[in-house]
């Protein structure tokens, strides 16, 4: 065990290629200058491709930063990335994955990756039997990265990485002319495999705890937290089998009663695969168009904190 700990240990802080256009965007948007108070978007890749900033931002009369990245890196993570970007009076617009709100202390590959490579002191802030899993779960491929990848050089091809990222933290070139046959394949395989999120619901995960946590963290620094579906590709699976049908419309009532100020409902914000970019969480630029237009109907009229600016909605 000993020698265990120091060979993971030996490679803690030392950069790797596959964490490396997470961590080029992150840097990106803390060097974006939005004055406060702001709407800050919070989520995984769904935020990133699917909410146009500049709309919101003529919708409700507040700047906008888009703080989404990739959900793969997991829950803790995210949220922590979010409170340095926060201040005081800002509004945040929660727009988490579905598997965000399940998380239970099981870091999954990238979060592990992403830690471990990028930001080794958010470690702290997890709970003793999250690092221990950690520990022990990391692969011997990433040890090997850990120790011989090392170099930071920004990654500027392919889809992700800042070079796709315009000034509000949107991601930019998601119109068809930029949809390879190989992105139109991984949508019908993702099609033809629907995802579980019913099946797995948690309703003791340690998500929700984080959550009320980061709640309890924003009211100290009167930061208004509202949460809103996170899109996902439509499927007849998710209105046909009786887990995935009771968990899409029962989430917004599971929500509220976590204590989660949601508004909207999942089914609202699923859309046709011909609106999806390159993944089911992806969305192309007029799925975004579309996704935001939802965001700003959900929200006018019914959160109290836009009201006064409901006739700015044209």
């Amino acid at each position: 065990m000993l020698l265990w700990w120091i060979i993971v240990w030996g490679q803690i802080g030392n950069f790797t290629n596959s964490s490396q256009w997470v961590a080029d965007v992150y840097k990106y948007k803390d060097t974006i200058k939005i004055s406060s108070p702001k709407i800050v978007i919070v989520a995984g890749s769904n935020g990133l491709f699917g909410i146009d900033s500049k709309k919101l931002s003529k919708a409700f009369g507040y700047p906008v930063l888009n703080d989404c990245v990739n959900a793969g890196i997991e829950l803790v993570p995210i949220l922590s990335h979010a409170k340095r970007v926060i201040k005081e009076r800002d509004i945040i617009i929660m727009a988490l994955e579905y598997p965000l709100y399940n998380y239970d202390g099981e870091a999954g590959e990238q979060m592990i990756d992403y830690l471990y490579a990028r930001e080794p002191s958010i470690l702290k802030e997890l709970k003793f039997l999250e690092q221990f899993w950690i520990f022990w779960h990391i692969s011997y491929n990433r040890i090997y990265r850990g120790y011989f990848d090392g170099e930071d050089k920004k990654n500027l091809k392919g889809v992700y990485g800042v070079h796709n990222i315009n000034k509000d933290g949107d991601q930019i070139k998601t119109d068809k002319k930029y949809q390879t046959n190989q992105m139109k394949l991984e949508l019908e395989i993702a099609d033809k495999n629907p995802e579980t999120y019913g099946k797995e619901y948690n309703q003791n995960s340690l998500g929700w705890k984080y959550l009320k946590e980061f709640i309890s963290w924003c009211d100290k620094r009167k930061v208004k937290v509202i949460f809103i579906p996170s899109t996902l590709m439509d499927n007849p699976y998710y209105h046909k089998n009786k887990k995935e049908n009771w968990y899409y419309k029962n989430f917004s009532k599971i929500a509220k009663s976590k204590g989660l100020n949601y508004i909207g409902e999942p089914f609202d914000y699923m859309y046709n695969k011909s609106l999806y970019f390159n993944t089911n969480f992806h969305l192309n630029n007029i799925g975004r168009k579309i996704r935001t237009e939802q965001i700003i109907k959900d929200l006018v009229g019914v959160e109290d904190t836009f009201k006064h600016l409901n006739n700015r909605i044209k």
